[in-house]
């Protein structure tokens, strides 16, 4: 802190430097300059004077008439320089002045240029001014004293230091006074740093202007509106990481050094089977070896995972270590586990489908090869190949269309259908096994019955509900459609007079490759894919799908399809990322 004793020596200090260089340069440069300018005005002057006298003769009247006009001493010279008249001289003395032939000024208007010089008169005793310029008759001298300019000098000097020292005395109170206000913020800006560091984000400054403390109050001002808003920003994100730390499906437990819980979420107690978890000792809620390895390892430093059964889930625990402790992540593997057996068995399903066929494709064509076989028997080889062959295509594009649907790669285009149309452009497709076993289609259908749906989509939905019903009605039976609206939508039943699927099975139909009764399912030229496309599409369509079956009854097949605003909202929620 600057106290006001050296405030007002520091003010001091600054206005006395500028005014003591005015001084020095009122000594030494405007003292030249005026007596610059003031021979400037007496050449000028002579000048006028020498071309008004034309060819009056040079006396002493002349000079002292000029002097009167002038108010300047006017000398008339004559070339030899002797002085005619002199304003400031009698009449009587002008004989007995002495020859100013010698004078500098003289000298050089003699020469035929205007002349100066600045000394004191021998003649009048003052100092002055001279300025002589050339005539035909001599020289015209003008003359004026010295004082004024000395004068003015003076007086510029005394109103210079009377200046320095008002503003001394200026400096002096304005010096208590600033001092006074800038302690003022400076005690402002010190209590809020204080309020600020105890932890009060609500103080202020307040200071405005341009000054120097009040830019430094404005910036602490500035940061202290940065931190409140940074510590509510991190507030908020703690209680973001806290409500996810909370809702995450995975399981989490922050765990100290000494292996006591200090923070765990519900999904970790609902994983273990306990809650209240937090103090007690984390080695103590699993049973399985692995499990206590794994958290020690992470408490001694080193990451480590275990995968172990927890009561009927399978679980994997993943242990991080931190600075002070562990961090432990119980994951639920369950779905994964039962995914990836389904997906073995998908691959089993494949390649047992494909493994028949192929292997009697192999067998026909080594008989062909190897046996010289009659025409009848070799058609007979080609047509259970060409069979089998059929069978296998049916398979694979049976598989291409559900992965192509699955993968999304594929999304329905609705539109509006009608109907009918498209439920006998499916029947004409299946329409040749029918007539092989005298089967006939019944349409429960009102002409017109209006449906938004992608018609290729619906078409193939169709055919895999006629082809079931086709390979599975009794010959010589009737293979039912009805539709009619269900609520916002349409209801589409197919149903057959087969021997019906046992209730223990119905809900498992709709699954890959499952069959009811397998050996006549692959007899009669099923791939165990038809209802599982079937179920896709319809789900694409945001529609549902069912069945309904009774051994010795028969089986209906169902799927509804929603209304026109509700199947193109579901397209365009399904065409979003």
């Amino acid at each position: 802190m600057i106290s006001s004793r050296r405030t007002f020596l520091l003010l001091a200090t600054a206005v006395a430097l500028p005014f003591g260089l005015f001084l020095l340069w009122v000594q030494r440069e405007l003292g030249p300059r005026l007596e610059d300018r003031a021979a400037l005005q007496l050449t000028h002057t002579a000048a006028g004077l020498a071309s008004l006298l034309g060819e009056e003769p040079f006396s002493d009247a002349l000079a002292d008439r000029l002097g009167e006009a002038t108010s300047l001493r006017v000398t008339l010279i004559d070339t030899d320089g002797r002085v005619l008249g002199d304003s400031e001289v009698d009449t009587g003395r002008i004989p007995s002045v002495e020859n100013h032939a010698s004078r500098p000024e003289v000298r050089a208007a003699l020469e035929g240029r205007p002349g100066r010089d600045t000394r004191a008169s021998g003649t009048v005793s003052l100092r002055y001014l001279y300025v002589a310029v050339p005539h035909e008759r001599g020289v015209v001298r003008l003359a004026q004293p010295t004082r004024e300019a000395r004068e003015y000098l003076v007086r510029t000097r005394q109103v210079a230091v009377a200046t320095a020292l008002l503003a001394f005395l200026l400096l002096a109170v304005l010096s208590g006074v600033l001092h006074r206000f800038r302690l003022a913020p400076v005690q402002r800006i010190r209590d809020v740093l204080r309020d600020l560091g105890s932890g009060d984000l609500s103080q202020r400054t307040g200071l405005q202007g341009g000054g120097p403390l009040a830019a430094i109050g404005q910036s602490v001002d500035e940061a202290a509106s940065r931190l409140a808003d940074r510590l509510e920003t991190a507030q908020e994100e703690r209680e973001e990481l806290a409500a996810a730390f909370e809702r995450l499906d995975d399981g989490l437990a922050v765990v100290a050094a000494d292996g006591t819980i200090r923070r765990v979420n519900p999904a970790f107690e609902a994983r273990v089977g306990r809650t209240a978890l937090q103090g007690q000792r984390v080695i103590g809620l699993f049973r399985d070896p692995g499990n206590r390895v794994a958290i020690e390892s992470a408490l001694a430093g080193t990451a480590s995972r275990h995968e172990s059964e927890l009561g009927n889930r399978t679980v994997v625990l993943g242990a991080l270590p931190l600075a002070d402790g562990a961090l432990l992540v119980l994951r639920d593997l369950t779905r994964t586990r039962q995914m990836e057996g389904m997906r073995r068995d998908f691959v089993a399903n494949v390649s047992h489908e494909l493994k028949t066929p192929l292997t009697a494709v192999r067998a026909f064509a080594e008989a062909l090869v190897e046996e010289e076989a009659s025409p009848e028997r070799t058609g007979e080889f080609a047509g259970r190949i060409l069979a089998n062959v059929i069978r296998m295509q049916r398979l694979v594009d049976d598989l291409l269309d559900l992965a192509r649907i699955e993968s999304g790669a594929w999304r329905p285009e609705p539109s509006e259908q009608d109907l009918r149309t498209l439920v006998e452009e499916a029947w004409r497709s299946l329409e040749p096994a029918a007539a092989g076993r005298n089967l006939r289609l019944d349409i429960a259908s009102p002409g017109g019955t209006q449906v938004r749906a992608d018609p290729d989509a619906l078409v193939q939905v169709l055919c895999n509900l006629f082809d079931n019903a086709v390979r599975f009605a009794p010959e010589g039976g009737t293979i039912r459609l009805a539709a009619g609206r269900d609520g916002a939508g349409v209801r589409v039943e197919v149903s057959d007079e087969g021997p019906g699927i046992p209730e223990a099975q119905q809900e498992r139909v709709f699954e890959r490759f499952y069959r009811v009764d397998a050996a006549r399912s692959r007899e009669a030229g099923g791939t165990g894919l038809g209802l599982a496309i079937v179920k896709h599409l319809v789900a694409a369509h945001g529609g549902e799908v069912g069945i309904r079956s009774a051994l010795g009854e028969g089986t209906t097949v169902w799927f509804t399809l929603p209304d026109a605003d509700r199947a193109t909202r579901t397209s365009s929620e399904r065409a979003q990322p």
